[in-house]
């Protein structure tokens, strides 16, 4: 998964889009790379917006449906998590598998809306970022407890998220992908050493802003 932002409408996405791609079409397999878009951006960004794209295209838009305390009032919502943007859902196909769009908060609102799982696998959540401390926010634990594990456990499916860590480094044992197998207990009570999945790979590749930490996961895990 990859996150990104964009500040200045709808251009950037589709040049995006062409080159994602076009790289996309060099390989054999089938790939889909999924990106966050923040669009609209004033002190909030209106638009947040997470797609998914193959060498074929576009395969799955979803716009946010379910705010942040912090975002109500500022940001255009979809209606619910089954809306279409540009007449896309948010659920895409790969490898037999139905995944499951979400932008930022969304994976809380699985849990708080009551959402019943309709035939989801994994949920993809692309989440904005965290900030040291006293610097902005910082919830990267409380998000990985209530947002990850939240969804993974009201739903019974594999949650994986990507995040910026800005100014900070990115915490060893943050949970990237998680899988719920705690039965009742609460999420509040939920330890890192709870998750019974890790990456099989973690490269770090140096790129112009930092660290960007790649987790891969097999699938077959669960």
């Amino acid at each position: 998964m990859v996150q990104c932002k964009k500040t200045r409408g709808e251009e950037p996405i589709w040049l995006g889009r062409k080159n994602v791609r076009g790289i996309l079409g060099k390989k054999e397999r089938n790939i889909v790379v999924c990106l966050g878009i923040d669009g609209r951006v004033a002190q909030y960004a209106r638009d947040q917006i997470g797609i998914a794209i193959s060498k074929r295209g576009i395969e799955a838009i979803g716009r946010k449906f379910h705010p942040a305390p912090d975002d109500r009032g500022h940001i255009e919502l979809a209606k619910d998590h089954l809306s279409k943007e540009e007449n896309k859902s948010r659920v895409f196909d790969l490898n037999e598998r139905k995944f499951f769009l979400c932008a930022c908060y969304d994976s809380f609102g699985i849990k708080q809306k009551g959402i019943p799982n309709f035939g989801i696998h994994v949920v993809l959540d692309l989440v904005h970022g965290f900030y040291p401390k006293g610097k902005g926010g910082s919830g990267d634990v409380y998000f990985a407890k209530h947002g990850f594990a939240g969804a993974s456990k009201e739903w019974g499916c594999l949650v994986f998220g990507a995040a910026v860590f800005f100014d900070r480094k990115i915490p060893e044992r943050w949970p990237s992908g998680v899988y719920w197998n705690q039965a009742s207990k609460s999420t509040q009570k939920w330890k890192y050493a709870d998750n019974p999945i890790e990456p099989q790979k973690e490269p770090k590749l140096e790129i112009k802003e930092g660290v960007a930490s790649v987790r891969i996961y097999n699938l077959e895990i669960i």
